[in-house]
């Protein structure tokens, strides 16, 4: 049988059917978007009449800010506070209505309405109303946050108050100046100085430590050793947590039921604790994308929860040592504990936030129809990059999230051959869930649609009895359905059978069932300890060094 020709070459091989049908996609995906680019006019959000008066309170951590501008607010009796976490909403409202009576202050978030027709609201920003008289704009450093800023963004652009006081971190003065080049600056100093304390162990810790990791896992593990040494008196914090029960480690820590209490970064977004020392256990973290190492800025806003003024005479921060897994860097923490990047007007800063994000509305997309939703947001994020590209404090927010739960919500729609507005298609899209929740969010949508059939796994969901033996990620987990739950019923009351009654009492429910979990779980620890040996291990990891070679 005769070779092949020296040099000869074999012919292209012809593409599968499935390659031929992506690449017809990915043209046709193209070509809507060119499409729709034709369409699209950037119009940026304006404010019809210039407030009388805009005030920035600018400073670290315990420094007083937004103390004196809710002294301001109830002082003036009208006006709306705003932050980026219903957690910040509800403690200003819980101190609000206890200086001046429940029926002057309202609550407002995506999860729930508390005497919504106040005259002082206490707000997360994406809730607060476009107009008033008094705008207490918290956090404003959040204008940068990559999936969030747009809701800082358009109330400095376009919010009708009278008076805007504008409280964040000093680094934001520069996205300030570019906002309200004429507004008033006032520098807040910390209340209390900080002390670095170098490295502690968990045997010496006193009572009013605060331990930091920067993992659920890390956390848990931490607390079952903290437990030992102070059987339990440990009070833990994370993310995953419901409010409730966070709420509930919190006043026990505050009030001394617990001497020492192990948390996230969640410790950084306005948690008030007695905390006198604070030791950070890592000083690296998995920021979504990779492991890396801690920055200067969030080292400091977490480090500045020590020594809140009005709790303790000082502050104290260190690093835990001792664990045979945790290696935080002492250094690292220690230079992050003076601010050292110029910022304008001869101040220092951690970092410079010069920029704002913002995201399109329904109306700046130009479709008529839900399926014209994807391309039209394509064609939004390309054409503003290319305006804002040059000489602009404006930046394009990421579309990544709004697009990946639109694409959720389509591909169950089509499953199931049903149809929604464009209006309620994209109220779902924007909803606060993330991607864990994105499946959870195309059952509301199939709900909503008049699919009937999704009425019975909700109200699975809504059982509280499930409840009775729920491991605690099954209890966080159900804690995280329950904030959906609430808010899809305040959008759309009764529909699928989900009302916020029986949402809230999932939602409590489910937190009870976290701080039952906690409790075993810090007490006998299955996190951070060898299941074959019992010895201390990296709490990622089911085995500890030893056994793992042995197996």
């Amino acid at each position: 049988m005769p070779g092949r020709r020296h040099g000869s070459r074999r012919p292209p091989r012809r593409p599968s059917r499935a390659q031929r049908h992506e690449r017809a996609r990915t043209a046709g995906v193209r070509a809507a978007v060119k499409r729709a680019e034709r369409g699209i006019e950037i119009r940026l959000p304006r404010r019809h009449t210039e407030p009388d008066s805009v005030v920035a309170h600018l400073g670290p951590t315990n420094s007083g800010k937004t103390f004196e501008a809710l002294r301001l607010l109830a002082e003036g009796g009208s006006g709306v506070y705003a932050g980026p976490l219903r957690m910040l909403a509800q403690e200003a409202h819980r101190r609000l209505g206890a200086e001046l009576g429940a029926d002057r202050v309202g609550l407002v978030t995506g999860e729930e309405r508390v005497n919504e027709g106040a005259p002082i609201l206490c707000c997360t920003v994406e809730m607060a109303p476009s107009s008033g008289d008094t705008l207490v704009l918290d956090e404003v450093q959040w204008a940068d946050d990559e999936e969030r800023g747009s809701a800082w963004t358009r109330l400095l652009l376009a919010g009708e108050y009278r008076r805007i006081l504008v409280l964040g971190a000093l680094d934001a003065l520069p996205l300030v100046r570019r906002a309200f080049p004429h507004a008033e600056v006032k520098v807040f100093e910390r209340k209390l100085p900080l002390d670095w304390v170098g490295a502690r162990s968990i045997r010496s810790l006193t009572p009013g430590t605060v331990v930091v990791a920067f993992s659920r896992k890390a956390v848990l593990a931490l607390a079952g050793e903290v437990n030992r040494l102070h059987p339990g008196r440990v009070a833990v914090l994370y993310g995953a947590m419901p409010l409730a029960s966070r709420r509930e480690e919190i006043d026990r820590f505050l009030h001394g039921h617990a001497d020492v209490c192990v948390a996230t970064d969640v410790l950084g977004h306005g948690v008030n604790l007695p905390c006198e020392t604070l030791l950070f256990a890592e000083t690296t973290k998995f920021d979504g994308e990779q492991r890396r190492g801690l920055l200067p800025w969030e080292l400091a806003q977490i480090a500045g929860r020590a020594g809140r003024f009005g709790l303790v005479q000082r502050g104290h921060v260190g690093v835990l040592v001792g664990v045979p897994w945790a290696d935080p860097d002492p250094s690292i923490v220690e230079s992050a504990l003076e601010p050292h990047v110029p910022l304008p007007e001869g101040q220092l800063g951690y970092r410079i936030v010069d920029e704002a994000r913002i995201r399109p509305r329904l109306g700046d997309l130009g479709v008529e129809e839900p399926r014209e939703l994807d391309a039209a947001l394509a064609a939004w994020h390309r054409v503003a990059t290319r305006e804002w590209a040059h000489e602009s404090w404006l930046a394009v927010e990421s579309l990544a999230p709004i697009r990946g739960r639109l694409a959720v919500i389509q591909r169950r729609l089509a499953e199931r051959r049903r149809r929604l507005s464009l209006q309620d298609t994209w109220v779902l899209a924007n909803a606060p869930v993330d991607e864990d929740g994105a499946e959870l969010l195309g059952t509301l949508a199939l709900a909503l649609a008049g699919d009937t059939a999704q009425r019975s796994l909700l109200a699975f969901l809504l059982d509280v009895g499930r409840l009775r033996d729920a491991s605690l990620e099954e209890a966080e987990q159900t804690g995280r359905t329950a904030g959906m739950l609430r808010w899809f019923a305040l959008q759309y009351p009764g529909a699928g059978g989900v009302t916020i009654e029986r949402a809230a009492a999932l939602e409590e429910a489910a937190a009870a069932r976290v701080v039952a979990r906690l409790k075993v779980e810090v007490e006998s620890p299955t996190v951070g300890r060898c299941r074959s040996c019992g010895r201390t291990c990296p709490p990622w990891f089911p085995l500890c060094d030893r056994c793992a070679r042995a197996r």
